[in-house]
């Protein structure tokens, strides 16, 4: 390059810096000098902000499941990863991948140290009649049981009171571990034994009280999962705690603390409720 063309690059560049650092204050340049001959940084300018705002949001889509592109396999992998993640919808991908099939889940991050999936919210037919044959759970999810009459959800609860089901099939590959809430019994997580409800096999399992509704019986737990391939499943002590009952006409969907088949959950509660996650 010849010394003429070197003079005239290092002009050009000069009066282009120039212009951006030295403008009147009308111009509203990202850079200007004050009256010292200090520089500084102009943070009214509407290319900062753009500039902040596009690294804000994509500082957030990278954060796990915020985003599609960032989904996790389960809300535990997401408090495994972000141990600070707070209650709420994220993205999960439990078959990892492209994430072209991700979908958005509520996560419970505070109850019993976090990282559930919430996989079923319910109501009842028949809640002030409680023990009369016209009482179900609604709706119930994808399970292989015949005899159920209540509407079947295959569509994702995003808050506990979203009444719908995750489809059946998905359970398995969030854990095997379950956490069942509800404003007329006690809340209960049990661990897989010789019997897993998220398995759909009959056996033990291992259930712990991790928040007490119910006056009566706060110590009592199931112990055993049962399977039914007509009404619905139950969680069982010496006899039915929680009984998912899908089926009007027969029957009732229990919810007794002592585990005792009666009607020993909380009376006169305004919009009752159930919900299941799995961790």
């Amino acid at each position: 390059m010849s010394l003429s063309w070197k003079v005239l690059l290092s002009i050009l560049t000069i009066s282009s810096y120039s212009m951006l650092v030295i403008a009147r204050p009308s111009r509203q340049c990202l850079v200007d000098m004050d009256d010292t001959g200090d520089l500084r940084i102009n943070y009214s300018n509407n290319l900062f902000k753009t500039l902040l705002m596009g690294r804000l949001k994509e500082t957030k889509s990278l954060h796990p499941a915020f985003g599609r592109e960032s989904a996790v396999r389960s809300c535990k992998e997401l408090k495994t990863r972000s141990p600070d993640s707070e209650s709420g919808i994220y993205w999960i991908d439990p078959d990892g991948g492209f994430h072209d099939n991700a979908f958005q889940a509520y996560c419970d991050q505070q109850t019993a140290g976090g990282g559930w999936t919430l996989v079923w919210s319910y109501g009842f037919t028949d809640y002030d009649n409680f023990n009369s044959g016209g009482n179900a759970v609604t709706p119930i999810p994808s399970w292989p049981v015949s005899k159920s009459n209540v509407r079947v959800s295959k569509t994702l609860p995003l808050r506990e009171t979203d009444y719908e089901a995750m489809p059946f099939d998905l359970w398995r590959a969030l854990g095997n571990e379950i956490l069942v809430k509800s404003n007329i019994n006690n809340w209960i997580t049990c661990k897989a034994g010789s019997g897993s409800m998220v398995m759909w096999q009959k056996g033990s399992i291992n259930c712990s009280v991790v928040k007490v509704v119910a006056r009566n019986c706060n110590d009592t737990v199931p112990t055993t999962f049962s399977v039914s391939s007509a009404n619905g499943p139950s969680l069982d002590a010496s006899s039915l705690y929680y009984y998912f009952d899908g089926y009007k006409g027969s029957n009732w969907p229990t919810h007794d603390p002592c585990g005792s088949n009666a009607v020993n959950h909380v009376k006169n509660v305004a919009n009752p409720r159930g919900n299941l996650y799995v961790r």
